[in-house]
Parts: C-alpha cells; sequence; structure tokens
C-alpha cells in the first residue's frame, strides 16, 4: 500500500504540466498560508477565528449578494425608462 504523500508528490507533475495546475497549486498553497497565519495569531491572541471554508462561503455569498442588488437596480433603472413598454408587456402577459 502506498503512502498518502507519494500519491500527492506523484500527482504534482500533472498539475505543473499547464497553467490551470500552477493556478490550483498557488491557490491552495495560499489559504493554507493564509490559514496558518490565522491559526498562529488565534494561539497568540486566543482568539476564536472562523474557518477557510466559512470565510470563503461568506465571502461568496457577499459577493453573489452584491450581483443581485446591482443587477435589480439595472433591471429597475431599464424599467423606470422604458416605462410605457413594461407595463404593455406586462397588460398583454396578464391577457394570455
Amino acid at each position: 500500500m502506498a503512502h498518502p504523500a507519494s500519491a500527492s508528490i506523484l500527482a504534482l507533475p500533472v498539475l505543473t504540466s499547464n497553467p490551470l495546475g500552477w493556478a490550483v497549486l498557488g491557490a491552495s498553497g495560499y489559504l493554507l498560508y493564509k490559514a496558518g497565519k490565522k491559526s498562529g495569531l488565534a494561539e497568540g491572541g486566543g482568539i476564536d477565528q472562523p474557518g477557510v471554508a466559512d470565510s470563503a462561503i461568506k465571502g461568496a455569498m457577499k459577493a453573489a449578494y452584491k450581483t443581485k442588488t446591482k443587477i435589480d437596480d439595472s433591471l429597475s433603472k431599464t424599467r423606470d425608462k422604458y416605462a410605457e413598454m413594461w407595463d404593455e408587456a406586462r397588460m398583454e402577459a396578464t391577457e394570455s
């Protein structure tokens, strides 16, 4: 049975053979660095820090919310700009 570390070492040439692999390695290294840095701060100050996955999910949710609000604003501006056509389309949709 092979050691798990040897499996990851064997996968390294596959990841480094294309630019996407380098991006994956860089992103994972950065996340490990940040997790270690937060862990060191938490040990020194006794602060309970959220996990990397939690902060990544929270960031994605914030980005999705910001995008949603921008789309809603854009749709309202478009609706205001074309109010007459919007009312006609709404009336036609309710009739059919």
